[in-house]
């Protein structure tokens, strides 16, 4: 039987040989369409579940926000654009339940949004919801804004459902306050330069002065 097998597969196998010899180009063809096929399949797995995330998230959250001052993240290249930023504020959110509605409240208030001094980038809690909390620490609990510089965070504000009732009132004034956090720092450091510069002039006055006196 094994012998039988043995001897089918060896005919076969110089049949493939006299024919491929004979018609190369024949092969040739069922590879590349081979090729073609499996790099097709590829390209439908990775790239038409990202359009397919970002069409859902277009029209199931981003339709419903219309204020000036809140801007979608494409969710495909968010990441990329805030590395990229020099400057961004990017607010987290899973976009649902009470926390989220006074969100969107306030941004469609015409009198807070003038009172807001730059706009705030929407980056909906959706998909990949775990990788996101890891990469930017955070929790989907919350309602989280971070202020990036040149990519890297600088500062952020949390809130969560036990300050609701304070929500309203103090995100916009959190929010313009966002990004001077490093001003503040810098100025602090520069009145403790200028403080320890003063210092040691008035200890080289005294000395000075002392040494005159002698």
């Amino acid at each position: 039987m094994w012998k039988e097998i043995s001897e089918t597969i060896k005919v076969k196998y110089h049949h493939f040989l006299a024919d491929f010899d004979t018609h190369p180009q024949r092969y040739f063809m069922r590879l590349l369409f081979v090729f073609l096929v499996s790099l097709v399949i590829t390209i439908t797995m990775f790239v038409f579940p990202k359009n397919i995330r970002e069409a859902q998230v277009e029209s199931l959250v981003y339709a419903e926000i219309n204020s000036p001052k809140l801007k979608p993240l494409n969710i495909n290249e968010a990441s990329q654009t805030i590395e990229e930023s020099k400057a961004i504020s990017v607010l987290f959110s899973v976009p649902s339940g009470e926390m989220y509605q006074a969100l969107m409240d306030i941004f469609h208030d015409p009198k807070k949004m003038a009172e807001l001094n730059r706009p705030i980038y929407f980056y909906p809690l959706v998909y990949q919801v775990n990788e996101l909390e890891q990469r930017y620490d955070l929790k989907q609990e919350h309602l989280t804004v971070i202020f990036f510089q040149n990519g890297k965070e600088a500062n952020r504000l949390v809130y969560n459902a036990n300050q609701l009732s304070d929500f309203p009132t103090q995100l916009i004034p959190e929010l313009n306050r966002l990004p001077l956090a490093n001003i503040k720092k810098l100025e602090e450091e520069l009145g403790k330069e200028a403080q320890t510069t003063s210092t040691n002039t008035q200890l080289g006055t005294d000395l000075n002065a002392g040494n005159k006196t002698e």
